[in-house]
């Protein structure tokens, strides 16, 4: 009995350790693959860094969360956002948001 089980235990061993070096791998190889998507699309510019925003561009996604959304836009003096906008407030900056796809249609510096 020892015969046939000290083998297959050995080889049951040796195929787990290399299961685990083929799922390291894979997982270095999917974040090589990200990496390389992130530099190709080029990072999303830090509006904080640069001090500017621009029509066309779209915000970060840290941008669109509720905490930078300007609810109340009677209150900063700033007209009504179309259907699909929203007032972002960046800094003392101002941008209006398309909704869905982020992108700035319209900005104003320091309000």
């Amino acid at each position: 009995m020892n015969k046939y089980f000290v083998p297959a235990l050995v080889a049951a061993v040796l195929a787990g350790g290399a299961a685990a070096q083929v799922q390291q791998r894979g997982e270095q190889e999917a974040r090589a693959v990200q990496a390389k998507q992130v530099a190709k699309a080029g990072r999303y510019r830090s509006v904080e860094a640069s001090g500017q925003l621009k029509r066309g561009e779209q915000l970060p996604p840290r941008y669109r969360t509720h905490h930078y959304v300007v609810e109340n836009w009677q209150a900063h003096r700033l007209s009504e956002p179309p259907r699909g906008h929203q007032w972002v407030q960046a800094g003392s900056d101002y941008a209006l948001v398309a909704i869905a796809t982020g992108v700035v249609t319209e900005v104003l510096v320091g309000q």
